[in-house]
């Protein structure tokens, strides 16, 4: 049987974020109420903050944080005016007691501002978002003080409240990526992450599970007319960096063999020396994404045309690495994993900017074999595994597959994917995009994911798969896998037969025709993908 839960609101409005929040959770509890609370006071001290305010409007008014007015005919309603004990709020009697005699044990706060939890109220579970780590940012603005203060991700939690501002026992963690020469992309970032932690944190409460952070971070407050002015300099010297860079540089990508010393065990760093580097033919400006095929005889790997800035598929032997021959083109090709099927090879290369997912046999790469269960979905390093006598599919979604990793499973490839109760099984920049074939080592299930909280491609990230079933899914962060005297690796596979890995890897290069060079990929992108819809 669901728990049953309220919803308190602020004069019968959700913000679109916390209407997909309730999404998310439609088959977990049974909302029965909403507690309308109709005189939340939200002061205003305009000439301290009056550019705040001005910054508020054009950066966290967006689509996601758009009022929409609930359907009076689809829910109980209880209107009430809430009792003010100075800025806290608290809910009258009657409301407590009817919320009792529902036998409702979940309250869910979207609305009032500081809620005073008495005794009365001891007895719910009352969760409430707070976007912000609590071990180093509570209080407000969201996303705000992460970009004044250099950080690279700003945290989202559902905490259980208690009296203490943020600080109650927090149910779910998740990060997004700072945006650092915009405050709107920002606060987009988080507030489209937010809608995948609630459910999250029904899991744990019903669980009985926390996640252990520390809670005593800075209380920030609203801030100044000047300290917004130095924010707003910064973001116009963060883009200005930026603009230079898209304009004058670019990365160039390289994908190299060397001996596998590498443990798993913690962070650890590839030595650039004595790298067996895969030449490069002239017709393409980079290599990247590089897998071993299943007989681990050849290299599979992105070749980004120099012409239309579409990847192509190359095959290179592993006996000779200027045996080159190309596999796939015509519109762009990536992230070229293969798996083995009933003793037959099959390659699952990302086409996400031309069509939804499909699979190729290695004997007839002409024909396509969507995945079933993902047909309308454009999915991002796709990466399957057997593990016991299931499939699993890890991959992210194209608009956000930088932060949020999915895992789907079937009974084999070829039949229909489900998605894992535990959707989505990664909520960070840092860990979420698949950076290669899931390892087995030492009966370790080692996952690597791109760390992505700065540039991209700068490192991997190397996590141990802790719990791995058609119920549960959990992983633990292990540390940092880099190269000495370059930027990488983002993608990076083992050869077990000849015990060496694969990896690539980049250097930042000035260049005139930079800029010219991504605008003619965005448009051929573009182009094709209009074609093949």
């Amino acid at each position: 049987m669901k728990p049953k839960a309220a919803i308190i609101i602020d004069n019968l409005f959700l913000k679109k974020w916390q209407v997909d929040s309730l999404e998310e959770i439609k088959e977990k509890v049974d909302i029965q109420l909403i507690l309308n609370c109709k005189n939340t006071n939200n002061k205003k001290k305009i000439f301290k903050h009056f550019l705040y305010y001005i910054l508020n409007i054009i950066s966290l008014q967006n689509f996601l944080t758009k009022k929409i007015k609930i359907d009076e005919k689809s829910y109980s309603i209880i209107n009430f005016n809430s009792i003010y004990i100075d800025e806290w709020q608290l809910l009258p009697r009657k409301v407590i007691e009817d919320l009792k005699y529902r036998n409702i044990k979940i309250i869910i706060k979207f609305g009032m501002n500081l809620l005073k939890i008495n005794d009365q109220l001891s007895s719910f579970s009352i969760l409430s978002f707070h976007h912000g780590n609590p071990s180093k940012y509570r209080g407000r603005p969201a996303g705000f003080y992460e970009i004044l203060n250099n950080e690279k991700t700003a945290g989202v939690i559902v905490q259980e409240l208690n009296n203490k501002i943020d600080s109650g026992n927090i149910l779910a963690f998740g990060e997004s990526k700072v945006v650092n020469f915009s405050y709107k992309k920002t606060a987009i970032n988080l507030y489209d992450n937010s809608k995948f932690l609630l459910s999250r944190a029904i899991d744990n409460l019903l669980d009985k599970k926390k996640i252990n952070i520390n809670t005593n971070g800075i209380n920030y407050r609203l801030p100044s007319n000047l300290i917004v002015l130095k924010f707003i300099y910064l973001m116009f010297l963060n883009l200005n960096k930026k603009l230079f860079y898209g304009l004058f540089f670019e990365k160039k990508w390289k994908v190299a063999l060397t001996i596998n010393n590498l443990l798993f065990r913690g962070s650890e760093t590839i030595s650039s020396n004595n790298l067996n580097q895969i030449p490069i033919s002239k017709k393409y400006s980079f290599y990247a994404d590089p897998f071993f095929s299943c007989d681990q005889k050849s290299i599979r790997l992105e070749a980004l045309n120099r012409i239309n800035g579409l990847g192509d598929l190359l095959e290179i032997s592993m006996s000779n690495l200027k045996e080159q021959k190309k596999l796939l083109s015509g519109v762009h090709y990536s992230y070229p994993f293969s798996f083995l099927f009933d003793e037959k090879e099959y390659i699952l290369a990302e086409v996400a900017s031309n069509s939804s997912q499909y699979i190729l046999s290695n004997e007839q790469l002409n024909y396509k074999i969507f995945l079933k269960g993902l047909e309308n979905k454009r999915i991002v390093d796709a990466t399957v595994f057997k593990h016991k006598e299931n499939w699993y599919l890890f991959f992210g979604n194209q608009n956000n597959s930088s932060t949020i990793l999915n895992l789907f499973i079937s009974n084999n490839p070829f039949t229909k994917f489900k998605p894992h109760p535990k959707n989505p099984i990664v909520i960070s920049p840092k860990t979420a995009r698949m950076g290669g074939s899931i390892i087995l080592q030492n009966d370790r299930l080692i996952r690597l994911g791109q760390n992505n909280e700065g540039e991209y491609g700068e490192s991997l990230s190397i996590l141990e798969i802790t719990n791995l079933s058609t119920k549960e899914y959990t992983e633990k962060y292990l540390g940092e896998l880099k190269i000495d005297k370059f930027k990488g690796p983002h993608t990076l596979n083992i050869n077990k037969k000849t015990n060496q890995i694969i990896f690539d890897y980049y250097t930042d290069e000035f260049s005139f025709f930079a800029g010219y060079r991504r605008v003619i990929k965005l448009i051929n992108k573009k182009i094709f993908s209009k074609k093949t819809l």
